[in-house]
């Protein structure tokens, strides 16, 4: 099992040897490279990664005293990218892009292309010119960190946000156990999204080529979130597509092509041709 060693915590990842620019596979929060299954076909003879946040599967838990720091996912992340020689392309959904553009902006000549389902940049909703978006998305993060909230209460209210009312009930007690006991890290991962106050202009600066695939069915402010990043990227396009926030995984024939099909490339022994 391949494992990184960030502040004293082991992180697994999936390891797939192959040829050209290594793909960079980030998961959203809840999820890990078991949701990629869908491209990975088309990625064939790539070389990808894909790394589990702390508290997944394979990965240690936290070690530390107090809060969980999520941070240590973005550590290992970077640790991940910096072993890589050349370039990478990565693939993130929610969470993933979110760490996937604070590695672009700090280490821009370690990344070729970047391709997005629905990127978690909440902070931007600060300067949304719809009031109505802001406060909605007020209303969802008073609702995350209510006071007293109960385990079951937090993941129903996560779940059923980005999918849809009752989704939480109706899931099979097996994976209802899993979230169980990834219910500490989600809550980290969720309150470190929701507080995010990362401006617009921070993303300026990011110039790499970048698709991002955003679905009518999501909540109207992660929509103009994403829409907001899109114009303050350097060369960043969207391309509408169905399922909502979770369509990678439910409409998955939808959306991985176009994320897949962005970060494409030919390769020679002496050399790229895109």
């Amino acid at each position: 099992m391949p494992i990184i060693e960030v502040s004293d915590h082991s992180f697994h990842f999936q390891e797939i040897d192959g040829s050209g620019p290594t793909v960079m596979l980030l998961c959203s929060t809840g999820l890990d490279s078991r949701q990629w299954g869908g491209i990975l076909p088309l990625l064939d003879g790539r070389r990808v990664i894909c790394p589990h946040y702390l508290c997944y599967p394979g990965t240690d838990s936290w070690q530390g005293g107090g809060e969980i720091d999520s941070w240590l996912d973005y550590m290992a992340c970077e640790e991940l990218l910096l072993s890589e020689s050349g370039q990478i392309d990565i693939v993130g959904h929610s969470y993933g892009g979110f760490i996937a553009l604070r590695l672009a902006k700090k280490h821009p000549h370690k990344i070729r292309k970047m391709a997005f389902h629905e990127p978690i940049v909440w902070g931007c909703l600060q300067f949304t010119e719809r009031n109505d978006l802001r406060n909605e998305f007020g209303d969802v993060v008073e609702t995350f960190f209510t006071e007293n909230l109960g385990p079951e209460d937090f993941l129903r209210d996560f779940v059923d946000y980005w999918n849809a009312e009752g989704s939480w009930d109706g899931m099979p007690r097996e994976r209802k156990k899993m979230w169980f006991k990834l219910r500490e890290k989600i809550l980290s991962e969720v309150r470190l999204l929701c507080y995010d106050k990362t401006p617009p202009t921070y993303y300026e600066g990011i110039g790499h080529p970048i698709l991002i695939t955003l679905s009518p069915e999501s909540p109207p402010h992660q929509i103009e979130a994403c829409r907001i990043v899109t114009g303050s990227l350097g060369d960043a396009r969207i391309v509408d597509v169905p399922g909502g926030h979770m369509g990678v995984i439910t409409r998955s024939e939808d959306v991985m092509p176009h994320l897949s099909d962005w970060i494409s490339v030919e390769w020679e022994e002496d050399g790229l041709i895109n």
